[in-house]
């Protein structure tokens, strides 16, 4: 029950994070900016909003809101259980497909449609995925190997050193490119030939688009909470959900000192990901670096 609760709690409190980075952006930009309950308003009007189809026979173009949901539900359960399942139960390498199932879903999804721009969209986010998904892959096998196995349970390390270090500067870069978030991408603004993630759901209304919202919002904390398991404890209270916190304060910080990157600087920062990503798992090897 206690496991429940908690993940209830996580997709409850997943569009007041959004709301709260959005309103702190805002802030250290000298706007008064957005209620940090703006994420629930917007939801609700959507919710209550006709779902307009672009054309008939659109059945992927329907069903991909509800992957993404799932596939973000899927993920929160299993950050949320990693704590709680006895014997453990959530292994990374399956979590990670699961993560790119939602993916695939949506980017075919646009590339049904037709349009130019969802396509464009979807090509840029299937490029970049090829970085992404291995770089998180990495960094969650490289925790398995500080901890008990491939179980998300067993991600975190007894200690820094400079395996951590590297691995939690990886996650961070990563995070920033799964959630959509500057230098990648932006949740600002809707200018076609830049965006990422918001150019897969421009065809989106209604109750879909509000589906896709709140997989994004859910996938995102539970991402945060993921980074959070490759974090050494400190002092014996340095939780998962602690560290998410600190990363929706930081998040906001490193957007307003970073404009977006150029399309074309996206990979070369995806690749550093990645390369760190390997290197923190090649430092956990035996003999290569005391533990």
């Amino acid at each position: 029950m206690r496991g429940f609760a908690a993940f209830v709690a996580l997709c409850a409190i997943a569009p007041l994070v959004h709301g709260v980075m959005q309103s702190l952006k805002a802030r250290l930009q000298g706007r008064p900016g957005p209620s940090p309950l703006q994420p629930y308003r917007d939801l609700a009007k959507l919710w209550q909003k006709e779902t307009l189809v672009p054309g008939e026979g659109m059945q992927l173009f329907a069903l991909a809101p509800g992957f993404a949901l799932g596939s973000a539900l899927t993920l929160a359960a299993a950050v949320v259980w990693a704590g709680h399942a006895r014997p453990p139960l959530i292994d990374v390498v399956a979590l990670i497909f699961v993560m790119a199932l939602g993916r695939a879903a949506v980017a075919t999804a646009a590339l049904e449609v037709g349009s130019s721009f969802t396509g464009m969209a979807a090509a840029r986010d299937a490029a970049f995925s090829v970085v992404v998904e291995p770089a998180l892959l990495f960094l969650l096998l490289g925790g398995a190997a500080a901890g008990s196995g491939t179980g998300v349970e067993g991600l975190t390390p007894d200690r820094f050193d400079a395996a951590s270090v590297t691995a939690i500067t990886a996650a961070f870069l990563t995070v920033l490119a799964e959630a959509g978030r500057i230098p990648f991408d932006t949740h600002d603004t809707h200018y076609e030939l830049t965006m990422i993630h918001e150019g897969l759901s421009l065809e989106y209304s209604g109750s879909s688009l509000a589906l896709l919202h709140a997989a994004a919002y859910v996938r995102q904390a539970s991402l945060f909470i993921l980074v959070g398991f490759l974090v050494p404890p400190i002092a014996g209270w340095w939780t998962p959900a602690a560290v998410a916190g600190v990363i929706a304060v930081v998040v906001p910080i490193v957007e307003n000192a970073y404009a977006k990157a150029r399309l074309f600087a996206v990979p070369q920062l995806l690749a550093s990901a990645l390369v760190l990503a390997v290197a923190a798992v090649a430092l956990r090897f035996p003999g290569l670096w005391p533990r």
